[in-house]
């Protein structure tokens, strides 16, 4: 698997379009009216694995969400301020998440996790604590995000310290939001403020990380 840890340099809409965020990217891309979002994402894309922009398809998963394939690679796309993760993977399909550190907790944070993560949390010193508690999130958040539309409400169910082999982690069924499965997470790195990691549904022997700065040479 390749992870593309890409600095956006490259100029915002000429229309004033919305910077679109997380791994809505790509889906509202579709709706900027000027078309600079997809003709630049595809054109990044390309650019990235030395393709033509013609070979970087859009199309939509069974849940309806907008995803990109570049022949027999899977790719998805998550946005941070002020930067953007590509990661694609050959025969498997990839998730990602990326979440900023916050500079100090409060109640909310601790809803996704369960009792077993909370009491680890506690028990961790306060100064990383923030950071500990961002990195578990982007695990949940990433296989949430594979296995179905989302199911956000049920992160506390995943469990992301007993990770079997290779970075197993079970989702449960969460009804109509999706059926469940089995993700394979990693942890990626990233600046110490912030925590990202890439789900994959396959073990991948081993994930690459790029570290790319645009502006990004985009044709007509």
């Amino acid at each position: 698997m390749h992870v593309f840890s890409v600095l956006d340099e490259a100029a915002d809409c000429t229309q004033g379009c919305a910077r679109p965020g997380d791994d809505g990217f790509a889906a509202a891309a579709d709706f900027c009216p000027c078309g600079l979002w997809p003709g630049r994402l595809h054109a990044l894309v390309a650019w990235l694995l030395d393709c033509s922009p013609c070979e970087v398809r859009s199309t939509r998963d069974g849940f309806g969400r907008s995803r990109l394939s570049a022949g027999a690679l899977d790719l998805t796309v998550c946005r941070d301020e002020g930067g953007l993760l590509i990661a694609c993977a050959r025969g498997a399909s990839v998730a990602l998440s990326v979440s900023t550190v916050p500079s100090s907790l409060d109640a909310w944070a601790w809803l996704p996790f369960g009792a077993a993560e909370r009491a680890r949390a506690e028990a961790a010193p306060a100064a990383h604590r923030a950071a500990l508690l961002t990195q578990w999130w982007t695990r949940k958040e990433a296989a949430l995000r594979l296995t179905g539309r989302g199911g956000l409400a049920f992160a506390a169910e995943v469990d992301v310290l007993g990770a079997g082999p290779k970075g197993a982690v079970t989702v449960p069924e969460t009804g109509i939001l999706g059926a469940g499965g089995v993700a394979y997470v990693q942890d990626l790195p990233t600046d110490p403020d912030t925590a990202a990691s890439v789900a994959a549904s396959q073990p991948v022997s081993e994930t690459v990380v790029w570290r790319v700065r645009c502006p990004v040479p985009v044709g007509p």
